[in-house]
């Protein structure tokens, strides 16, 4: 059985998106393939060890105190081989959402419960442009349930979201936030109500684990 590079395991609330307040036992994986420029989790490349699934399920339980709801994030967790964790927590009937970056695709995440997916504007420094990647994402959110998520800096990752969903066809909820520390959540509710986005399903949220000093 695989193992894989784990950053850290813990118990929180859910801050973000169409989750946000779920009482959740995060599974953090160590490594990302991209680099993103306001990446507030870049501690996961250096503090990570190599646990077996076991090991991994171990510590889950010492987190679950009648939750059942696990999300697997990075990281970027598609970068390794997560099936094997995610069928044996199926196993255990826990409920499963997993964070990905958008740049990566594999089936796996058709085994799980909820899908997040970014939407990287250009203030990350590494903008969606794989829109056939993407695809196949928001494809797999629509067979199983989910959320595409952008973070506004500024007025030019407004506009790059603007044109992105006008361009493309995507059936799946859209959150958008701010980028904390860049952009108030009152500059970034003024850019929507000033030009909303033409998108049926949108959320213009904030992420309260910032809020509520919390991991």
């Amino acid at each position: 059985m695989s193992n894989l590079l784990i950053s850290e395991i813990f118990f929180s609330l859910n801050g973000e998106g169409l989750e946000m307040g779920k009482p959740t036992i995060f599974v953090r994986l160590s490594g990302c393939n991209l680099d993103c420029s306001w990446c507030d989790t870049k501690y996961a490349d250096h503090n990570t060890t190599e646990k077996n699934i076991d090991e991994i399920l171990e510590e889950i339980e010492k987190c679950n105190n009648g939750i059942n709801s696990v999300l697997i994030t990075g990281g970027e967790p598609l970068t390794q081989d997560i099936e094997p964790l995610v069928d044996a927590l199926h196993r255990k009937q826990y409920d499963i959402s997993i964070e990905t970056n958008g740049s990566v695709y594999k089936d796996v995440l058709l085994k799980t419960d909820f899908i997040s997916v970014d939407i990287k504007t250009p203030s990350s420094n590494n903008e969606t442009n794989d829109l056939v990647v993407f695809m196949k994402i928001a494809n797999a959110i629509r067979k199983r349930n989910g959320q595409m998520k952008a973070v506004i800096a500024d007025r030019r990752d407004y506009d790059f979201l603007n044109k992105f969903i006008q361009e493309n066809s995507f059936n799946v909820p859209l959150i958008i936030q701010p980028c904390w520390g860049k952009l108030s959540y009152k500059e970034l509710c003024e850019m929507y109500l000033n030009n909303p986005i033409n998108h049926n399903n949108v959320r213009v949220l904030l992420q309260i684990h910032k809020l509520g000093e919390i991991k």
